[in-house]
This record gives C-alpha cells, structure tokens and sequence, in this order.
C-alpha cells in the first residue's frame, strides 16, 4: 500500500468548501473521505474550473446531515436525495456536492441492481471500478491509495479495475461501457487482461434483446460522455475491440473492415474514428460524424473497374440513425438534426467553386437553416480523416454562404410572402395552391429573383407569373 501522500489545496473558493466540509464532518463525528474524479483529476493537475464534483464518502452513516449544514452555511438550495442510487446531492456556487454512503455490495447475475448492506472503507473502495477512480483523501489532505496500483496507474495512464476484471464487470456491465468511456475522458490505455475479459462480459451489456441487464438510457449516456471527451477515437475503439459495439450499436460494427477507395486512407470504421477526433467536442456535431457514413455497409458494391462504391448512403443513412438514436433514447431534436446532418454530408465536400452557382449555394444554405455551422464541421472532419486533407475549399464556401445569405434570412426557410398576403392578392380562399406560389417564391430567391426578405420584390415577382395565384 503506497504511503499517504499531501494535497495541497490550490483556490480560496475550494479551499472555503473544503474547509466547511472538514469541520461539518468533525463537528457530526463522521468518518468521511474525498473519492473518485474529484480526486483523481485534481491529481493530474486539470484546471479547477473543470473540477467542480466533489463526491463525500461517509461511513457508517448516509451523510445526508453534512449536506443540510453545508446548504444553510453557504446558502444553497437544501439537498436532493435520491434513494434509487443511496446517494444525495446539494448544489452552489458552481459546485456539485455528492454525498454516499460506504457500502458493500452483492449482486445478481441476472440483474444489475445489488444486495447493498452498509461497508467499510475498504470494502466501498475495492468495488469501485478503476484503481484511479479508487484514490481517496482525508479532509485533512491525505491521499490514500488503499488498492496498491491507483497512484501508479494515474501516472501511467491505465485503466484497471481493483478486483479481478470480470469479476468487476461480471458485477456491473455498464462499467465496460464506462470504461470506454474513461479511455475517451482520460486518454488511458486498458491494463493487460481487461479487453479480454470485456469480450467475455460483452454478452450481459447487450440493450438489444428483451432480457437485458442494462438500461438503455445510462449506456445511451455513457455514449454522449464519450462523443464529447478529448480522445473519442480510443473510446469508439475500446466499444469495437470489447464486442460491445456490437451488442449495442451493430450498424456501426458492420463498418469495420468495409473498404473504401480513392478519397479515402481507411476503411470505413477507422475513418470515422478519425474524423471523431477531428471535429470539435459538440454533441450534435460528433453525433453528425459519427454517423455520417452508417449507410455505407448497407450500400457497399464493387464497380466494374473494381472500386468501391456506396450510392445514396445519405439518404439511408438519414433513414437509419433515425432508428439507432430512438432506440437509445435521444431526444427528437437530437435525432432530427442528426439525421439531417447525416443526409446534407456529402454537399458540403462536393464544393467546387466553378461548379456551383449562387443558386446552387443558395440551396444548400436553405436545406441546412440553422444546422450550417455543424454540418460544414463534419465535413471538414470527414475530409480531414481522409486521403485528401485539404479544407480550403470548405473555408471558401463558408465565406461565400455567409456572402450569400444576407442576414440569415435564407437559413430561416421563410417565404417573403405568407400565406395570408398571397390570399389578399389572389382574392381566394386557401388550397394546395398556397403551398406552390411560396415553393415558387422559396425558389425565386434561391435563384436571385428576389432579395432574401424582400417582401415588395416578390410582390413584383408575382406580377410576371399570375398564374401562380389563378392556377389550381
């Protein structure tokens, strides 16, 4: 067991919160513990701006008093608890405050929910589920390492579970997706041993069937934690290598190994985790890059010329993220923009400036509204994962999309003239015809009829073509 080791406190903010933790604590006769992240991260130095969950391990009690005291003293909203998880909560200040109670823990084979009695020290940290997550420090500043392997681990960046692995994941699936998860986060490489024992596991984190283990909203969770982390190839590797991609999401399993020719270096997985690493950390935008390519597999034929070809996988892959996201439990703006992001795509990375018309442009600002400053970043994450890294031509489009859209008024998707004017000027009632004349407008002001908003142009308009209020 490595010897207890000083932590320095480093704001007065932080320094004020602990120090009203530590007298809270004394002042109740609580035996209680600084755990997980909280420790684990100030320890590799990041920012404390980042570092604002603090978890409390208390022992022999629930601790929920310490939060009561804590909220009236610092004048936070008093604490939540949630008795699902044995765990309660206060927030302030930027802060979040968790307070738990040591446990032991036997579970089910057939469930993910434990037999859970009040533990020990010792018993709370060893089934845990990374050595680094397992580091604990007094109120007082001492760093405990009671596994032996966390200090070392944190230090050279591993992920290692306490126990032996598949006694750890045998108890808890998600831990395998979690651990995914700390690889994209942390940028940590697996211990010897544990994607061995993930692919052993792998059959009890399956979402897909009837009888599952695992909800499939915390691994739906542990998705979006990983698409966001710093390192989100490593993460989306960890799910490939571990056979969980597999039993959660299979439309991605099936792009590994497909080829690709020409544009590309990779196969279609690999690309992909590429790109991942290129976009910026914003969830829609990696859910956009993510799955830009899923229509692939599904479209994949060999020309005759012998190169790889995968027709309209846009549009299918459109079709299925639609499906993969509602079956995770994603919002249904998260899916519609996703699958939007996914169908618009290629346009971007089909730019060329002496091929594409105002109007042309004018098209795609319109068919992309408000999701343009995604979708140019995924294709410029798609092209720079490929054999062709170049960005330029995005970066001119960019500029000339914003030329172009004067105002924004185009990304809106409004017609100049509503439907209600377009009656007045008819002097008839409402029909389908409605729906053609602003169609008709839309796509007069794409074409540069008609200013973006200008409501007395389209009336001019309008005066060369009746026939778009008269016509049924």
């Amino acid at each position: 067991m490595a010897e207890p080791v000083a932590v320095v406190p480093r704001t007065r903010d932080l320094d004020d919160l602990l120090e009203a933790l530590r007298q809270t604590v004394a002042e109740l006769g609580l035996e209680a513990y600084l755990v997980g992240g909280f420790v684990r991260d100030r320890l590799r130095g990041l920012d404390l701006a980042e570092v604002k969950d603090i978890d409390l391990l208390v022992v022999g009690a629930d601790g929920t008093e310490v939060l009561r005291r804590l909220a009236k003293q610092f004048r936070w909203a008093p604490p939540q608890q949630f008795e699902r998880f044995g765990t309660a909560q206060v927030r302030g200040d930027g802060f979040v405050v968790e307070v738990v109670q040591a446990r032991a823990e036997r579970y089910d084979p057939a469930s993910r929910r434990p037999e859970v009695r009040p533990g020990t020290l010792d018993e709370d940290i060893w089934r845990r589920d990374f050595t680094v997550n397992a580091l604990c420090q007094t109120l007082e500043g001492l760093l405990l390492d009671r596994t032996g392997r966390g200090l070392d681990d944190l230090r050279e960046g591993v992920l290692r579970t306490p126990l032996e692995p598949r006694e750890t994941f045998g108890e808890d699936p998600l831990r395998m997706y979690r651990a995914a998860r700390f690889a994209a986060q942390l940028g940590f490489a697996l211990a010897p041993g544990l994607l061995e024992a993930m692919r052993g596991e792998a059959h009890r984190a399956d979402i897909l069937g009837s009888k599952r283990v695992l909800s499939v909203e915390r691994v739906g969770e542990e998705l979006r934690r990983l698409l966001v982390s710093p390192h989100p190839r490593k993460g989306m590797e960890v799910l490939r290598d571990s056979g969980l991609l597999g039993v959660s999401i299979p439309e991605l399993q099936a792009m590994v190994g497909v080829e690709q020719s020409g544009y590309h270096r990779y196969d279609v997985f690999d690309h992909t985790t590429h790109a991942l690493d290129a976009s910026p950390p914003d969830l829609l935008t990696r859910l956009g890059v993510l799955f830009h390519d899923v229509g692939k597999p599904p479209c994949h034929a060999i020309a005759e010329d012998g190169r790889h070809t995968f027709h309209d996988h846009p549009a299918v892959g459109a079709a299925m993220v639609a499906a993969i996201l509602e079956r995770l439990r994603f919002s249904g703006d998260e899916i519609r923009d996703t699958a939007a992001l996914v169908r618009l795509h290629l346009r971007p990375i089909q730019y060329r400036a002496e091929d594409f018309s105002d109007s042309a442009v004018r098209r795609l600002i319109r068919d992309a509204g408000p999701l343009r400053a995604r979708l140019l970043d995924v294709a410029r994450a798609d092209t720079i994962a490929s054999a062709f890294p170049d960005v330029a031509a995005l970066d001119e489009l960019e500029e000339r999309m914003a030329r172009l859209d004067k105002g924004e008024t185009l990304s809106r998707r409004h017609p100049p003239l509503d439907g209600h004017t377009l009656m007045a000027l008819a002097g008839r009632p409402p029909g389908p015809w409605v729906g053609r004349a602003q169609r008709a407008l839309e796509e007069a002001v794409i074409d540069g009829a008609i200013e973006p908003g200008d409501a007395e142009g389209a009336r001019r308009w309008l005066e060369s073509h009746r026939e778009l209020l008269h016509s049924d």
